[in-house]
């Protein structure tokens, strides 16, 4: 298949080369990544099972299912480039096999986008000399073509000269002697128009093209962390996947200067994140893998990747590894002690840690059912290791936050458990000492302290937690304890804050009505309005 290739979406694949090419983008391929993806492309929308494509890629050879599933996700990974569009090249058919879905069909070598021959080579003479070796028949051809040939580059200037010189021929062939300068000079003429014009407009465009219009800013200090399931569409994988990403960020949130959001909201603005990370979970051969991958939206570059094998048994040694080798990444310095600091209250036993980062994700969606599952998890915790202050912390905050997010519910018993865990956690806490908490536990206590109209306690506690970190629950507890005392300006920044970091209904919602009723309109109008932009007041 000399000089064949294959154009799949915006790549090129080069078979002689090995290589995949996109615009700016030259990458190198092992062969057998490149037969599989030659094969596939062949047979695009076709579905394939393992032993199919070990017969027709491997040539039968002796080949495990393990190897076929590594080859096809290494193409994935080569094909997406780091990139976060959704642009589909291989899926998995669930109990089928695999197929190449990508827009796909075969070009001449000549044709690519991103790849051309050298412009220098001619082709030999000997196709042009006739059976009986006449020279004249080469000559003939030659001055052929040397007359075809311009001898400068086709372009718009070149053309139009060119032009002119062609038409004073052609005017002196049709007149012959009778022509004379005056045919000359009114077809010069009017061929120099026709250059001025082009000049004029080319002029009005580059004019037009300086003027700079900013429509985005990159913040270098903001990194968006974006979370994926299994191309399986696995839900347990999507739960696990978003519950990581958290973990992540506060993990970050907490040490360094770098700010965090998560990707979950169609709000947009002309601050772009500096940095992205994208965290990725996927089932193969039923193994879960954890992919980590952190991108410089500045450069355009992926600068970190590595995957982990998960296991309920290893699942906090991979929640602490994936951590620091993040911040290894982002150059942020971290000691033993304060990663330990960061696992503080993780649950002991097996499959628990794993129940509480699908809780982290169920308590984050905006549907009460789905909420109400996350609850019920964070309670099945609780009574496993009743003693574990840091479960029941986020057990309170989330009764709470659904109350908040859903006023309109008889929530009686819900209210009866938030007063048995108040009670609970300040008796547990009467009075302050030097042991450090985690950042959760006295978020818990200064909303406990607000309820009860104790702003000095609140005062301390949010103090402590925003000592370890910053996060959107903290700003909101400030905005709270600034109107319980009487600032609402500084109430207004605080909720400002706080949906700057999630930019979401619910952390309007949360601001609004968490421990008692706020006006925002009052307090907080740019957030006001941004909920609200259809709502028009009449002033009598």
């Amino acid at each position: 298949m000399v000089g064949i290739c294959f154009q799949i979406n915006d790549w090129t694949l080069v078979i002689e080369e090995n290589k995949l090419y996109r615009q700016d983008r030259e990458v190198s391929v092992e062969p057998r990544l490149v037969n599989l993806l030659q094969f596939l492309a062949q047979h695009s929308g076709e579905v394939f099972c393992r032993d199919e494509l070990i017969k027709h890629v491997w040539d039968g050879a002796f080949v495990t299912d393990q190897v076929v599933t590594q080859s096809v996700f290494e193409l994935r990974k080569i094909l997406r480039d780091g990139r976060l569009d959704n642009t589909r090249y291989l899926v998995t058919v669930p109990k089928r096999g695999y197929k190449l879905v990508a827009e796909t069909h075969q070009v001449r070598l000549d044709d690519t986008p991103y790849w051309k021959p050298c412009d220098g080579a001619k082709l030999p003479l000997e196709n042009v000399v006739s059976s009986d070796g006449d020279s004249q028949d080469i000559h003939q051809h030659q001055e052929t073509e040397s007359q075809s040939v311009l001898p400068f580059p086709a372009a718009p200037l070149t053309r139009s000269v060119t032009a002119i010189s062609e038409h004073v021929n052609s005017e002196k062939k049709k007149q012959g002697e009778s022509f004379n300068s005056l045919h000359r000079w009114k077809l010069l003429a009017f061929d120099g128009f026709l250059i001025l014009v082009l000049i004029a407009v080319i002029f009005s465009v580059t004019y037009q093209q300086t003027s700079t219009h900013i429509t985005k800013a990159i913040d270098t200090d903001l990194i968006e962390f974006t979370f994926h399931s299994s191309r399986n569409d696995n839900n347990e994988t999507e739960s696990l996947a978003d519950g990581i990403s958290q973990k992540l960020m506060a993990d970050l949130a907490s040490i360094g200067d770098y700010r965090v959001q998560l990707n979950k909201t169609t709000f947009t603005t002309g601050i772009l994140p500096g940095k992205a990370v994208n965290v990725h979970v996927e089932e193969q051969q039923n193994k879960t893998y954890l992919d980590v991958e952190y991108r410089s939206n500045t450069s355009n570059r992926v600068l970190f990747s590595r995957q982990y094998l998960m296991t309920n048994a290893n699942l906090e040694h991979v929640l602490r590894q994936s951590s620091l080798d993040l911040m290894s990444a982002l150059s942020v310095t971290i000691t033993e002690a304060e990663m330990d600091r960061l696992m503080l209250g993780l649950p002991k036993e097996r499959g628990l840690l794993e129940m509480l980062i699908r809780a982290n994700h169920f308590i984050n969606q905006s549907d009460p059912a789905e909420f109400e599952q996350g609850i019920a998890l964070l309670e099945k915790i609780s009574l496993a290791e009743p003693n574990n202050d840091y479960v029941l912390s986020e057990l309170y905050i989330a009764y709470n936050a659904f109350s908040a997010l859903n006023p309109e519910l008889d929530l009686d018993d819900n209210t009866t458990k938030i007063e048995k865990l108040s009670q609970d956690l300040a008796l547990r806490y009467s009075t302050l000492n030097e042991e450090v908490l985690p950042s959760r536990i006295y978020e818990a206590l200064a909303m406990i302290a607000i309820k009860q109209d104790n702003k000095e306690v609140a005062a301390e506690y949010l103090t402590l937690a925003f000592k370890h970190r910053e996060s959107a629950f903290s700003y909101i507890l400030e905005g709270k304890l600034a109107e319980l005392n009487g600032n609402l300006d500084k109430a207004g920044d605080a909720y400002s804050r706080a949906f700057f970091m999630d930019t979401s209904l619910e952390t309007y919602m949360l601001s609004e009505n968490l421990a008692f009723y706020s006006d925002l309109e009052t307090v907080a109008y740019f957030m006001y309005r941004a909920v609200n932009p259809s709502e028009v007041r009449l002033l009598g």
